[in-house]
């Protein structure tokens, strides 16, 4: 089904954020809505050190592309190639966040080494960490899925105030036994800082002083683990949730380059049913 995109001038009084940061328009504001369509979430775990990890980013985007931008990618930077590093003032920024590496311990990335990946955070062959070479295989089934669940995107942004707020609609489309939450992200491109890389065809080679880092995971709007949706153990076909949040952006945040990224998933096996990004500014 083909993504709405809308762009408005005036912020709806249709859509009430609440906030104690409340200010005033403008506003600029987009709204995206994954339809019926099954999405796939893609998290490539990744680090300024590793070698490898150039390549991998590469493969990430071109399988976005040929699965017709039904996957989201996250790219979290996580685990010891992440690491600022105290001899070599190239990589002395630090990347990671809070949520990225909980994650990277949970799931086990960090253990096997990068790059490596979560695809929808399902288990193949009891294991949540997929290699790159395997992702296109495990992301096509999952995209052959029925979606069971719809999300609505709202980002509505002040630039003077640095503020976002953003609203997520979440619709279950089927009948579904189990406890579901909702998480938030914020994603930024276009970052430009040195990379190790043995990749030729993804920039220069060892070192890409210039590389550019596209998906990073910047923060959780709404924790490690998001919050629960449903009170209970079953969620009805056409139920709805509305979730409301507001984020104060720092300097390194660019708004024109910054994506909110939501998704549902079950409590108990983190097993991701929808996802859907949408961009801070049109």
């Amino acid at each position: 089904m083909k993504f709405k995109y809308l762009s408005l001038l005036i912020f709806s009084v249709a859509i009430l954020f609440q906030s104690c940061d409340k200010v005033d328009p403008p506003f600029n504001k987009t709204i995206v809505d994954s339809g019926s369509d099954k999405k796939v979430l893609l998290e490539d775990y990744t680090g300024h050190e590793c070698v490898n990890c150039p390549g991998a980013a590469l493969t990430a985007h071109e399988l976005e592309t040929l699965f017709n931008h039904k996957v989201v990618i996250i790219s979290v930077h996580a685990g010891y190639f992440a690491r600022p590093s105290v001899t070599n003032p190239l990589f002395d920024d630090d990347f990671r966040t809070v949520a990225g590496e909980e994650w990277d311990t949970f799931f086990g990335n960090g253990a096997q080494g990068n790059p490596n990946g979560l695809v929808d955070r399902i288990q193949v062959n009891d294991s949540y960490v997929i290699t790159p070479g395997n992702w296109s295989t495990t992301i096509a089934p999952q995209l052959e899925q029925t979606a069971v669940a719809k999300i609505t995107i709202a980002n509505a942004y002040n630039a003077d105030a640095k503020l976002l707020e953003t609203k997520i609609d979440s619709k279950f489309l089927s009948d579904l036994e189990g406890n579901f939450h909702l998480l938030v992200c914020l994603t930024q491109d276009s970052i430009i800082a040195p990379q190790k890389n043995n990749s030729p065809e993804a920039g220069d080679v060892p070192i890409d002083t210039n590389y550019v880092h596209m998906n990073m995971l910047r923060k959780t709007i709404n924790g490690t683990w998001g919050e629960a949706l449903n009170i209970g153990d079953a969620v009805t076909n056409g139920q709805s949730y509305t979730n409301e949040y507001t984020l104060s952006f720092v300097d390194e945040w660019v708004p024109e380059n910054c994506h909110v990224v939501a998704f549902i998933f079950r409590e108990d096996t983190k097993e991701v049913l929808q996802v859907e990004e949408g961009a801070v500014l049109q």
